[in-house]
């Protein structure tokens, strides 16, 4: 009954058995600390000048500035794990484009294979590379204003930067459209408002509302959106380098 009830995993042939066993530590352990820092540098291993996508994508700095330390750390946490992604993607993408170029002189059909099967892995790879974008997004979601929250929508594109090249334009459309909204919900209909403020029974308040006591004649100030909860803590937002 037990065995009839759990999940059985597929597996395909074996492969040898030394190189297994390096795939499981290397799965299970990681590797050396200074072995990966080697490998992750950028002058070591430097992405195709034509392959934008194999960067790992900034948080953009108007965000970075307004967002809660907490929040920066655990950013800065999925970018690591992201630069792990993209500099394993910039290996395999330059040995890709090698067997190609071989290729094209000398095709074979395990050649063609081999090729097919470096694209898979490309693929899975930029597949969970973009989940850990968005699931970035998703932890920072917390930390901003109800009303921006569609800037973590999976509908909004990122690029090098983790809500577009230009967030700011993109916050400003999201308030236009927040416009837009409330002017047809609450537009000439059923739901509007009828009739003047003529104040309490008793005529206390005749004339309508005049605003506090002292503060006739004083402008309205206006009042700017913060982008983020905290913006306006502790006297204003703190910068933080990213």
């Amino acid at each position: 009954m037990a065995k009839r009830c759990k999940v059985q995993e597929i597996s395909d042939k074996k492969i040898d058995d030394v190189l297994a066993e390096n795939v499981t530590d290397l799965f299970r352990n990681g590797m050396n600390e200074e072995h990966y820092m080697n490998l992750s540098k950028d002058e070591q291993n430097a992405r195709p000048e034509n392959c934008e996508g194999l960067t790992v994508v900034r948080p953009n700095q108007l965000i970075w500035n307004v967002i809660s330390p907490a929040a920066q750390t655990s950013d800065k946490k999925l970018q690591f794990i992201e630069r792990s992604i993209v500099k394993a993607a910039t290996i395999l993408v330059k040995t890709v484009d090698r067997a190609a170029k071989a290729e094209s002189s000398s095709a074979t059909a395990d050649s063609e294979d081999n090729i097919d099967s470096c694209n898979d892995v490309l693929a899975l790879l930029g597949h969970a590379n973009r989940h850990i974008n968005l699931a970035r997004r998703d932890f920072l979601k917390p930390e901003l204003m109800s009303q921006y929250l569609h800037l973590c929508s999976p509908s909004v594109p990122y690029t090098t930067h983790l809500f577009g090249d230009d967030v700011s334009k993109t916050a400003k459309d999201i308030e236009e459209c927040s416009k837009v909204g409330n002017r047809l919900r609450f537009g000439r209909g059923r739901g509007q408002y009828r009739g003047a403020f003529r104040g309490s029974r008793g005529g206390g308040t005749r004339g309508g509302y005049r605003g506090r006591r002292g503060a006739r004649g004083r402008a309205y100030q206006g009042y700017v959106k913060p982008l983020a909860k905290n913006a306006y803590r502790s006297g204003g937002a703190q910068t933080h380098k990213n």
